[in-house]
């Protein structure tokens, strides 16, 4: 059993949204908590800036009621994090193959703020590889993930729903350029040198910004940003100068505390004479106090701000959609029959591993009776055979029986019938 509970742009405001946020750090806490209070045999937690979603597997045999056991999952979840309760309000949940369509649609760009956005590929990437060949994941969860990768390329490849396609950084920049005019006299501090912050910095740099400054708690990375776009870096604990100087300032840390205070911006505002200041802010949590918006001469916009820019982009690629949902259900088709295959695989190894035993069996029983090594060869041969030969054919009809795997309660008592051992 895979199952989701999640919160996303779609059901929750960012002030909402960023108490769910989920790092790196937390995850191996979080599944040996899940693990003991639920026997939950593994999860992905997604986190980025507009959604926070924990994936998670469960042995369905030890499941009998897949709604009364997420809502248990649900309830550790919280418990764990020590979260209101009220929170639960803004929340999806998904089990099974609703679950897995999800995640295809996350991957695709489809369920994105942005349609077609393209960064949640990375993202998925990322949130797998703090999981990735350790105990925290187990085999469904990782087919199902390879398989929204596979999504992801098929959509783009087949559609092209990303060709021009703005990402939440362009989207960014795009509204600094509708706020502030041309590009060419701006002064734009970005704060933050990851993925988020460099596309940042590279869509300004293509739209003719000459001035360009980069911060970053790790020196080294805005250096490098600021080489490959001709700007300049400077020191992290020491930026205020920029900020007095900007015309515009984008935040896009991974810091989980405010790095911009009310009372800084009126200090900063102070010395500006009056010159504007606009301030974006694309963390999930919040890198700027909403305070700072209420200072006068400051314009704040965050991550609840992109309405005009999301509308926009949609109307280009809704064309699209249509296109995108049936390849979503093409590997949706292919990732249940693999599920299917599974839900066999104890059955079939059983009925392998009982035909193998009593060939094994027989022929020693043989050779206590003639002890010939030509015979028994021969004997050990033809065993496999016949073995080899009912095992298909047993295969074949369990198959039949059961609809491939689909039908849950048949292959239940399948491997019951085969269970010599219990």
């Amino acid at each position: 059993m895979v199952g989701l509970i999640g919160i996303s742009h779609q059901t929750a405001l960012l002030e909402i949204r960023e108490q769910l946020v989920i790092s790196k750090e937390e995850i191996a806490g979080l599944y040996e908590y899940l693990n003991c209070k639920c026997q939950v045999e593994g999860i992905l937690a997604l986190s980025t800036c507009n959604r926070t979603e924990l994936y998670f597997e469960a042995d369905s045999n030890l499941v009998e009621d897949a709604q009364a056991y997420l809502q248990e999952v649900t309830d550790a979840y919280f418990a764990y994090f020590r979260k209101s309760e009220t929170i639960k309000n803004y929340l999806y949940t998904n089990t099974g193959l609703d679950t897995a369509r999800h995640l295809f649609r996350v991957s695709t760009g489809l369920d994105s703020l942005i349609l077609g956005e393209y960064q949640i590929v990375a993202q998925i990437k990322d949130a797998y590889s703090w999981v990735e060949n350790t105990a925290m994941i187990g085999p469904e969860l990782t087919r199902m993930v390879q398989k929204a990768f596979e999504a992801g390329k098929q959509v783009r490849t087949r559609t092209s729903i990303n060709k021009g396609a703005v990402s939440v950084s362009s989207a960014a920049v795009e509204l600094a350029g509708k706020r502030l005019g041309c590009f060419s006299k701006m002064k734009v501090l970005t704060v933050g040198a990851g993925e988020t912050g460099t596309i940042v910095a590279l869509n300004l740099s293509k739209k003719g910004c000459k001035d360009i400054w980069i911060t970053n708690r790790t020196g080294g990375k805005a250096e490098q940003v600021a080489d490959r776009i001709q700007g300049l870096a400077f020191p992290f604990d020491n930026y205020r100068t920029q900020l007095e100087q900007a015309d515009a300032v984008v935040y896009s840390t991974g810091s989980s505390r405010f790095l911009l205070s009310g009372q800084t911006a009126q200090e900063v505002m102070a010395r500006r004479e009056g010159k504007p200041l606009l301030v974006i802010d694309l963390c999930n949590p919040r890198n700027v106090d909403p305070l700072v918006g209420h200072v006068e001469g400051v314009t704040l916009l965050d991550l609840d701000h992109m309405e005009d820019v999301v509308k926009a982009n949609f109307e280009k690629r809704k064309d699209k959609l249509d296109t995108a949902e049936q390849i979503i259900d093409e590997l949706l088709l292919e990732f249940d029959d693999w599920l299917n295959v599974r839900r066999m695989s104890l059955a079939i190894t059983n009925i392998t591993s009982i035909f193998k035993n009593i060939n094994t069996s027989e022929a020693q029983n043989y050779k206590k009776v003639k002890d010939d090594g030509d015979d028994m060869k021969k004997i050990s041969e033809y065993g496999d055979h016949l073995s080899s030969k009912l095992t298909r054919m047993l295969i074949k009809q369990i198959r039949q029986v059961t609809n491939e795997g689909r039908d849950i309660e048949k292959v239940k008592l399948v491997e019951e019938f085969f269970n010599f051992n219990a």
